[in-house]
């Protein structure tokens, strides 16, 4: 089982002469100064990976201070809140944590961040990012950010213990009615079948999207969020009446939890799988301190070959004080051992195509090659999506209401005015 180890060490940051709106860096320059570093990175495993980046930014330019400035709440809900508030008062940190996508779009459309296209050439970083995942950080030919990696957000984690007390074995691909056999024998074993900490509603969100996903395939998931398809759609009332069916098997103080609560639960056997991205890997195996494949497997809804994306980002603010010491931080993001020992930790792929996965876990790996090789589709809980954010927020106000009324026309309905209005 991996260990965090003390500071992550980083060769030095080779001398290039940057061109960004701040100016040029001389050769061999290191950052100095104070920046701040804005996340949601709070929890154990969080904390201990971006502890990896800092720790090599600081290695690589010893005159930089680095303030952690995370705020907690999963998903960033209060992060992003905090952040709006000081960006509208002119208070931008240096650096800060975004998703790729439609919530990229939302601060290139305000003008807070600076360009990071001269630094993604003179740094090679356009030749080992894949393609597709460099277009969801560029906009009008700009690329705006950095990913530290690249989590699967449909996933299923399965307490080892729970399936034993069951006498079930779930794995690879599966459909509803085979899940739905598994929770039934569980239950029976006074189990609960589900683990979920919905204290902030995308976690049920999350689960909602997983099961939409698994009906409609990548291509149906697609067409849904660019409006070529209705809500109304045959796959996802199959999905949402499977979600008001999964509610019912969940643990009763569910919404007292948040994410990691459910991870914890998880890891205690005391209910059965969890549906929640592989950030939850990182916590299983650093805050929970549990083996791959002995204490817990995996397992898919639907094509195991369909990798719903979620990338952890970060953006330069444009008005920062520091801009050196922030670019100093991107590069360590971007250092092929910072991308290794950050996502062994954190539970997600490197996002450098020439970064080894052979020295990361068993599940890694096999999500690594599905990232390489597999179906990508955006998470439109995480604001990946190229859609409006009132599409967004429109979305989590619905699985509100469908937890309280489990009215499947309603919420479909909603779903397609969202759209059509955005």
């Amino acid at each position: 089982m991996f260990k965090a180890k003390g500071k992550v060490s980083v060769a030095a940051f080779s001398a290039v002469a940057l061109a960004l709106s701040v100016g040029t860096a001389p050769a061999n320059a290191a950052a100095t100064g104070k920046i701040e570093v804005f996340s949601w990175w709070t929890s154990g495993s969080e904390d201990a990976a971006l502890q990896a980046i800092i720790s090599a930014s600081k290695t690589a330019n010893p005159g930089l201070e680095v303030i952690n400035a995370a705020v907690a709440g999963g998903a960033g809900t209060n992060a992003k809140q905090v952040l709006a508030t000081r960006l509208g008062g002119g208070d931008a940190p240096e650096i800060w944590q975004t998703h790729p996508g439609g919530e990229l779009g939302n601060y290139v459309d305000q003008g807070v961040l600076t360009d990071m296209t001269a630094l993604y050439k003179s740094e090679g970083w356009d030749k080992v990012v894949p393609k597709d995942l460099v277009a969801s950080m560029t906009y009008n030919k700009k690329t705006y950010s950095v990913l530290t990696g690249v989590h699967r957000a449909n996933t299923m984690w399965i307490s080892s213990a729970a399936q034993k007390k069951a006498g079930v074995k779930l794995s690879g691909s599966l459909t509803w009615p085979t899940f739905k056999a598994a929770a039934l024998k569980m239950k029976a074993k006074g189990i609960d079948p589900i683990c979920l900490g919905d204290k902030d509603i995308w976690t049920a969100a999350q689960l909602l999207e997983a099961l939409i996903v698994a009906e409609e395939g990548a291509t149906g998931w697609t067409a849904l969020l660019n409006g070529t398809k209705k809500w109304t759609s045959a796959g996802v009332k199959k999905a949402v009446a499977n979600f008001n069916e999964a509610m019912t098997w969940t643990n009763k103080d569910h919404k007292a939890l948040d994410w990691t609560g459910a991870v914890a639960a998880l890891a205690k056997g005391t209910c059965g799988v969890n549906i929640m991205g592989d950030w939850a890997y990182g916590e299983l195996l650093v805050k929970q301190e549990k083996v791959d494949g002995v204490d817990f497997t995996y397992a898919t809804f639907g094509d195991a070959n369909t990798f719903v994306t979620v990338g952890d980002s970060f953006v330069i603010g444009k008005t920062a004080k520091n801009q050196a010491g922030a670019v100093a931080f991107a590069k360590a993001i971007m250092d092929p051992k910072v991308q290794l020992a950050f996502n062994k930790l954190k539970g997600s792929a490197p996002v450098r195509s020439d970064v080894s996965t052979k020295t990361l876990g068993k599940y890694q790996q096999g999500a690594a090659k599905v990232l390489a090789n597999g179906k990508k589709v955006p998470s439109l809980v995480h604001g990946q999506a190229l859609v409006a954010a009132a599409v967004g927020q429109a979305y989590a106000d619905a699985v509100t209401l469908l937890q309280a009324n489990k009215d499947v026309a309603k919420f479909s309905k909603a779903m397609d005015a969202a759209i059509a209005a955005n």
